[in-house]
């Protein structure tokens, strides 16, 4: 692998197309309104959404398999630290009065002696917990990982990533370290991955994501969401290669939101909570509008 950092368009642009799907599925939730299109709207994005952006950080996080020192290791945990956990605690620390004081607006009103639990992943900001998530994911795959053990901790991470969907473990972690790791895999064997995701064949992965994603909702196994996952992540970066080579309006687009993803990630909740609050709570609108 070239030490020379290049730029890859399509995984800003999967990131876009990841970042639009999580403000839709959030705005959709907080409505509170429950009809069979959003159901399955919402079914069909939180089969994949959040596992395809521990790939997207795991492609991008390729390179502590070079680490060959601690102090290498300690600098990209602190670096992680302040991208991830300083905005996780700035926000949910500035989250917790302004929930309380507006708790008759809340879907989930709050309460401070739940305080502490922000410690744990718990944050009043609940979107916040990917921060949190990530951080962890990320500080394990730096301890842990080289060159030598990759696969095999791939591997384990893949089991364990099974079972603890088919069992619903509530430790994140244990779910998404394989995802993390898949990204890492994909950017060592990009050549070969640009190649399959841009085959005919790509359209059979297309298929068994809808299959699942049928099974899902129709089943609500957690089982099924592994899969929905997996497969849901593959045709994003298969789409987003297409987009990338078209050139077009929607690659523009989405290439910024992804860009700025963990801004919108942040900001968005928000400006969610702010327009549910004024047309909702407050004019006593219809959300959707």
């Amino acid at each position: 692998m070239s030490s020379t950092k290049k730029y890859y368009p399509e995984i800003d642009i999967s990131r876009g197309i990841g970042i639009i799907l999580v403000v839709l599925g959030h705005a959709l939730k907080q409505t509170g309104v429950m009809n069979p299109v959003f159901e399955a709207m919402l079914s069909v994005i939180y089969s994949f959404h959040m596992p395809l952006f521990f790939v997207l950080s795991g492609f991008v996080a390729v390179k502590i398999l070079k680490f060959t020192s601690i102090s290498e290791r300690l600098a990209y945990i602190r670096d992680k630290a302040a991208r991830l956990l300083v905005p996780y605690f700035a926000v949910g620390l500035f989250y917790m009065p302004v929930k309380y004081v507006l708790s008759s607006f809340a879907v989930r009103p709050y309460d401070f002696s739940n305080a502490w639990k922000i410690l744990i992943g718990e944050n009043p900001n609940t979107v916040l917990w990917f921060l949190y998530t990530l951080f962890w994911v990320s500080v394990i795959c730096v301890i842990i990982l080289n060159n030598k053990n990759f696969n095999m901790v791939l591997g384990i991470s893949f089991v364990v990533s099974v079972v603890s969907y088919i069992l619903d473990s509530p430790v994140e972690t244990t779910k998404y370290l394989f995802f993390f790791m898949a990204g890492m895999y994909i950017r060592l064997n990009y050549e070969k991955a640009v190649q399959m995701l841009k085959e005919k064949k790509i359209w059979i992965v297309v298929l068994l994501f809808v299959i699942t994603n049928v099974l899902l909702y129709q089943s609500q196994m957690f089982g099924w969401t592994f899969l929905t996952a997996v497969t849901g992540s593959i045709c994003t970066l298969a789409l987003s290669l297409r987009i990338a080579a078209k050139k077009s309006r929607i690659g523009d687009v989405t290439e910024v939101c992804g860009k700025y993803s963990m801004d919108i990630y942040i900001l968005s909740d928000f400006i969610a909570i702010a327009f549910r609050i004024l047309l909702w709570g407050i004019l006593e609108m219809n959300y959707i509008v």
